[in-house]
């Protein structure tokens, strides 16, 4: 979020630099932007936020045949399944992806977005079949 609201380049900008203060009597939590100069670009606790999250990561579901099915196809086994992966997250972080990586192992390391495009959402169906 930090590199996506300084307002120091002429670099696309997140939506929320709207916001920023413009004149006297504004009430806002974003500076007012000032190319080339000042200092937005430095951390500061307004990027501070609770990045909590729950993302509904994997399910599978499978379906077995039957013994009668599998006499009729001669087949010894067989099955179908659907598996989907990332079908939601639910979350209050402004960010692209709650799931921000670490770099280094210092206990009181920062993480930092560089807004990352989220995972994306998989199916995968399968059949499984032995004869």
């Amino acid at each position: 979020m930090m590199s996506t609201t300084n307002m120091y380049n002429f670099d696309n900008q997140s939506t929320a630099v709207l916001r920023r203060w413009k004149k006297e009597g504004d009430v806002t939590d974003m500076p007012r932007a000032l190319i080339a100069g000042g200092f937005n670009w430095l951390g500061s606790d307004r990027y501070v936020e609770d990045a909590s999250y729950v993302r509904f990561r994997t399910v599978t579901l499978r379906y077995n045949f039957d013994k009668v099915a599998l006499k009729k196809m001669k087949m010894k086994s067989a099955s179908f399944y659907v598996t989907a992966e990332n079908l939601f997250t639910i979350t209050n972080y402004l960010g692209q992806d709650p799931e921000v990586s670490l770099r280094g192992s210092d206990p009181f390391r920062v993480a930092y977005d560089n807004s990352m495009t989220p995972p994306g959402k998989n199916i995968t169906l399968g059949i499984v079949a032995t004869f």
